[in-house]
């Protein structure tokens, strides 16, 4: 059954005064607050993010403090112009040992034969004039979704280890290393943090933001799982996702239209008049707790996040597993 069909379903008369357009709005809704139910194995996806490296250092720069404008010598503009992958715009430039800011612009007419770059805010460092060195590298990561929700794991797969993406803030980076002059990648390694993407056109504005700590200046990559909230139904021929079913979405869109209808009810139509939709909405609020048993049990096989698994030194293949849910039983042992 898709989103059309499932509408449809909802405007075709069962519920009085739902038009087809209000059905899609509000099984979206529905949807939402199943996603957010629990997590789902559905929500579970595999990423990456390919750090470049240091992408030059080459030539000087001109900076003027209040300017947002950043413009570079001929050896710098050829730097430049050969960076291909990533896009210019996603990377930060800085002077060591002060602050990063990102590139949103890349321009090479206004100030031709010199290139120009637009910084997401103005230069405030004291270093000013013609002749400055930097450094142009990424330190500043992109969830791949903007509905992401949280990591499972990040992994640095060149030295095999894990990247910690819980133990610092921002604030915490402030105190530890105000001025970002720790450099890895053969120290521990830490995805922390920063807030939504703010860059102005950016392709990824409004995606959560993560800065690798301590920067890394190798190309290498990082690899990591993580969970989203999943997908609205656009298209009228969208389906919801397995294991959910449509039995399932239209229970808890009954309840958010039934609590819908009686929220509408004002001076002109008295309250406990008509429908009783408050009880019609809790009588789907059970029917969609039934069905939501059944889905969960389905789902429970489709993966295993709330497995920890200890294998002893010893390597022996008898070694167990256990859970860390509660009241959950320890899971065999293998022969």
């Amino acid at each position: 059954m898709s989103l059309a069909s499932m509408a449809k379903t909802l405007a075709n008369g069962e519920i009085p005064g739902v038009a087809l357009s209000l059905a899609k709005t509000k099984i979206n809704e529905a949807l939402g607050k199943i996603y957010d139910e629990t997590d789902w194995s559905f929500q579970t996806r595999e990423g990456g993010w390919l750090n470049p490296g240091l992408k030059a250092n080459t030539g000087t720069i001109t900076v003027t403090p209040y300017s947002d404008q950043v413009i570079g010598d001929a050896v710098a503009t050829a730097a430049w112009a050969a960076i291909t992958q990533p896009l210019i715009t996603v990377l930060q430039i800085r002077t060591m040992p002060y602050s990063l800011y990102n590139i949103i612009g890349y321009d090479i007419n206004v100030n031709a034969p010199f290139a120009t770059l637009t910084l997401d805010r103005p230069w405030m460092e004291p270093l000013t004039g013609a002749g400055i060195s930097y450094s142009m590298y990424q330190a500043y990561f992109a969830a791949p979704v903007k509905d992401f929700r949280k990591f499972l794991y990040i992994m640095d797969t060149t030295f095999n280890a894990p990247v910690n993406f819980t133990k610092f803030s921002r604030a915490d980076l402030a105190t530890i290393d105000p001025q970002r002059v720790r450099f890895g990648p053969t120290v521990p390694t830490y995805a922390v943090a920063i807030g939504a993407d703010q860059r102005p056109e950016s392709s990824t504005l409004g995606y959560p933001m993560f800065e690798i700590w301590p920067h890394n200046l190798s190309y290498m990559p990082y690899t990591f799982e993580y969970k989203r909230r999943g997908p609205a139904l656009v298209n009228l021929a969208d389906q919801v996702p397995y294991p959910l079913t449509e039995e399932l979405v239209l229970h808890r869109t009954r309840e958010v239209l039934y609590l819908y209808k009686e929220a509408q009810k004002g001076e002109q139509v008295a309250r406990g008049s008509g429908a009783d939709w408050q009880f019609l909405a809790q009588a789907s609020a059970a029917e969609y707790k039934e069905v939501l048993k059944q889905i969960r049990a389905i789902d429970a096989n489709l993966h295993q996040d709330f497995v920890t698994r200890g294998f002893s030194q010893s390597r022996s293949p008898r070694d167990g597993y256990s859970t860390n849910v509660l009241g959950m039983l320890n899971v065999g042992r293998w022969d």
